[in-house]
């Protein structure tokens, strides 16, 4: 029995279309190349950091903030002292009002929360992937969605089927 809701819309072409406006509609919150705001890698950058060692210096004067602006921001940068000593700085000027300076037990450190946290992320990434997964469960099956049998239009599972 044909649907008694949508009894012409009730099309492959409608049904594709909808599927799609669909997928679209959850991708739309995702970045899929992982950029990020300048404020996201501040909040993410500085409290590792701060876990490595690395001291925060704020520029407290004019001629100091002059000199925070000029160098490159959010990138970790070095330079050798006299003794022949790594040293690591980063600057943030539009937050902190900062320089974060560390030796290199303190960068090491940093590099280690940084690979730690982006495992974290990625396998966070993946169990969510997987508890959605195991939410629509696999192709034509689930819960019913849209309507039930003999309403026309179901979804469930990550499939949809017509019902007559």
């Amino acid at each position: 029995m044909p649907s008694a809701w949508f009894p012409s819309l009730v099309s492959p072409v409608c049904a594709l279309a909808l599927v799609a406006a669909l997928l679209c509609s959850a991708c739309s919150g995702v970045n899929p190349l992982g950029e990020q705001t300048p404020q996201e890698r501040v909040q993410a950058i500085e409290p590792a950091l701060q876990a490595a060692g690395f001291k925060e210096l704020p520029a407290t004067t004019p001629e100091q903030i002059q000199k925070l602006k000029a160098l490159p921001q959010l990138k970790l940068g070095y330079y050798v002292d006299r003794a022949g000593n790594s040293n690591y700085w980063l600057a943030d000027a539009n937050n902190c009002r900062c320089l974060f300076h560390g030796d290199e037990a303190a960068r090491q450190r940093y590099e280690t929360i940084k690979l730690e946290n982006e495992v974290a992320a990625r396998n966070r990434e993946e169990e969510e992937a997987r508890q959605r997964q195991m939410m629509m469960g696999p192709p034509g099956f689930g819960p019913p969605g849209f309507g039930g049998p003999g309403m026309g239009f179901g979804f469930g599972g990550g499939g949809f089927g017509l019902s007559f």
